[in-house]
């Protein structure tokens, strides 16, 4: 193999992984992404747990968790959405059905929303 050819080889493997990389990468940089904008221009709403269940993943350390919620916005009837979120681990024993969490939702696409971890403060009573 002349130099040139394991120059053009070692570039094709290169761009190869980087392409790889990309399609895998951007879609959880772009959901990351759109996490973010929800909670800083997302309207705020409350959501009562109805269930929660392990979904077995992981990220960054927190399990993410499959939420029944029953989301309360103030203005407009209530209504049921099933959403994915890692649960902090500080929150963790405190979250239970029947336990209200900080919402913020997307005005557009109700359905898509965020539990506001940073707004958060457990009931005295635990619920």
């Amino acid at each position: 193999m002349s130099a040139a050819q394991g120059i053009l080889m070692a570039v094709a493997i290169t761009g190869g992984t980087l392409l790889i990389l990309a399609c895998v990468g951007l879609p959880f940089l772009i959901a990351s992404r759109n996490a973010r904008r929800l909670l800083t221009e997302g309207v705020s709403a409350q959501a009562v747990v109805e269930s929660m269940a392990d979904t077995g993943v992981t990220v960054n350390g927190q399990p993410v968790v499959s939420f029944a919620l029953e989301v309360r916005p103030e203005h407009g009837a209530a209504y049921r959405v099933t959403h994915r979120q890692s649960l902090p681990c500080i929150p963790m024993g405190m979250v239970v059905p029947g336990v209200t969490l900080p919402v913020r939702i997307d005005p557009q696409r109700p359905a898509r929303l965020r539990i506001d971890w940073s707004a958060w403060r457990p009931a005295p009573n635990g619920v």
